[in-house]
């Protein structure tokens, strides 16, 4: 694909500047980068990016390697409100419901498959990479919103305003329809004040635990009514807001959503919380305080500039150390995306998103208002199973029916019973978990069966490893099985590892009769051979490190 040979181009018209003014710039410091500030890489990127030097490269990546892209064109459905849906019969109320519920599906499913396809494409890496940091910093979920132009819209501002100013991007979040619905502020009025959404924006947003009260939430609640969602937008109505004098953080005046949020960033805690953020995103580890207060102080100065925060970090030899390069575990999303770009495959995106989801991280639906825990959580027994099952699924050695679970291609169910309502009814027990404002948030019932039938016949990755290895001039076990793990896998094998691979190899090499050196010209047996030796390189426990 055009856009995969873009930092190729790049280094070429650059000219090589990285090995003698920047020693420490090499292809293993470029690869890490690609690989946090995007999903990977192949080594043609790599060797571009380390041509270009690491300074102009940060530059570059920063502000993308193509064009701009054309979004996503959301069809919104005519909703009827809650009049025209009580005047309907109890089919038509159906009907009509299930169909919105269907185009919602349909929709988001839709959506899911374009976005995967930008990280895929890697015109812009880091804006993608920053997209997906903030929608599990700023979550939402479409099974309690219930409006794909909401979530789409809201994906969107991730988009545009990610590389931005923190400040702005919190404005925008405070008046954003899907955050609105997900924590009920669209239910915050003047005399019945609901405390979900501000609780949330202080502990997990801005703040954290330990630098407000309870006494806070019930005043910052009050600042941020008014706000409400009409038919998927947002809207201000004056006469739900208390427009009465509050007291915030020891500060007293008369705060709307804007004072509050200025107020919020001016407090010592929100640089601080942002930065750590930050860091252990990017880094995968917990940073020293020094760390953290450096880079604080850092984005304070910078009026919360999230871009000059990232180049700063990207230019930070801390960053290439050691023990940061190998200290992240590869989420659903960074795992299935990565390796289909270290592989040059391009399975449907939509197979991607409803493989990411059986492994733990489905797109617009996070598990809680926190986002995904990440880390260690990503990988147990069973998911580090069933990723090796997706990795040959990516390479054509294992049937992609029997890697997706039954359910996830079946059928939708019909919409539960309506209460005459805008929007579809709720489970009890999600209607009930939304009351007690839990952080686990239960949705309807069902997948988006809607892809089964949105998904091609059948997928044949278009890859040819004995080329490729024969272009690399390997001929031994050894040298195969050094080359593909060197393209396919971000950290070094072990020595363990690498002599169980170049056995595995040796062995079924024997087993056909060919003698060593002499695979890649039994062009009947390599290929079969090479994927099946890729398959096991992408079960490893390496291939879980990004």
């Amino acid at each position: 694909m055009v856009l995969r040979l873009s930092i190729v181009c790049l280094g070429l018209a650059f000219g090589a500047g990285s090995s003698a003014s920047d020693p420490q710039w090499n292809t293993r410091a470029a690869e890490h980068l690609l690989n946090r500030a995007g999903f990977g890489a192949r080594p043609a990127e790599i060797e571009g990016a380390v041509a270009l030097g690491r300074e102009a490269f940060v530059d570059r990546l920063l502000a993308g390697f193509a064009p701009d892209y054309e979004p996503f064109y959301v069809e919104r459905i005519d909703k009827p409100d809650r009049d025209e849906l009580a005047a309907m019969d109890e089919t038509a109320r159906r009907e009509t419901l299930n169909e919105i519920q269907r185009h919602d599906r349909r929709q988001l499913a839709q959506f899911a498959g374009w976005w995967v396809q930008q990280m895929l494409d890697g015109g812009h890496p880091l804006r993608e990479r920053m997209t997906l940091f903030w929608h599990g910093y700023f979550t939402s979920s479409a099974r309690d919103v219930k409006s794909s132009a909401a979530m789409i819209g809201q994906n969107e501002l991730f988009r545009t305003q990610g590389l931005g100013h923190f400040g702005d991007l919190l404005r925008a979040i405070v008046r954003d329809p899907a955050m609105l619905a997900y924590l009920d502020n669209d239910q915050n009025r003047k005399g019945n004040p609901n405390e979900n959404f501000a609780r949330e924006v202080m502990e997990l947003f801005t703040l954290g635990e330990g630098h407000y009260t309870e006494q806070d939430i019930k005043e910052a609640a009050r600042a941020l009514t008014g706000f409400v969602t009409r038919r998927g937008d947002a809207d201000y109505v004056k006469g739900r807001h208390d427009s009465g004098k509050k007291t915030i953080l020891g500060e007293t005046k008369n705060f709307d959503a804007d004072g509050f949020v200025a107020l919020l960033l001016e407090q010592p805690a929100c640089p601080k919380w942002l930065a750590r953020k930050l860091l252990v995103y990017f880094e995968g580890r917990e940073p020293s305080t020094a760390r953290v207060d450096d880079y604080a102080s850092f984005l304070k100065s910078r009026d919360y500039d999230v871009k000059a925060f990232l180049r700063k970090l990207f230019l930070d030899p801390k960053f290439y150390a050691d023990d940061v390069v190998a200290a992240r575990i590869a989420g659903p999303i960074d795992y299935l995306v990565g390796s289909s770009r270290r592989l040059a495959v391009e399975p449907p995106p939509a197979v991607l998103w409803l493989a990411a989801g059986q492994l733990g991280q489905r797109l617009l639906e996070p598990p809680s208002v926190k986002g995904w825990d990440g880390g260690q959580a990503w990988i147990t027994t069973s998911t580090l199973m069933q990723r090796g099952n997706m990795a040959g699924m990516l390479l054509g050695v294992v049937k992609l029916e029997d890697v997706l679970k039954p359910e996830v291609l079946d059928d939708e169910p019909e919409a539960p019973e309506s209460d005459g309502s805008m929007e579809p009814a709720m489970e009890p027990e999600a209607d009930a978990a939304r009351k007690k404002g839990d952080r686990k948030r239960p949705g309807m019932k069902g997948e988006f069966g809607q892809m089964g039938r949105m998904l091609d016949d059948g997928y044949s990755p278009a890859i040819n490893l004995t080329v490729r290895c024969a272009r690399l001039g390997v001929k031994s076990d050894g040298a195969i099985v050094d080359a593909l793990a060197d393209e396919l896998l971000a950290v070094p094998l072990t020595s363990a590892s690498r002599a169980t691979l170049v056995e595995f190899l040796g062995s079924q090499r024997a087993s056909l009769g060919i003698d060593d050196d002499a695979l890649l010209g039994a062009r009947e047996h390599s290929e079969p051979l090479l994927r099946r030796l890729a398959h096991l390189i992408l079960s490893l426990p390496e291939a879980q490190l990004s």
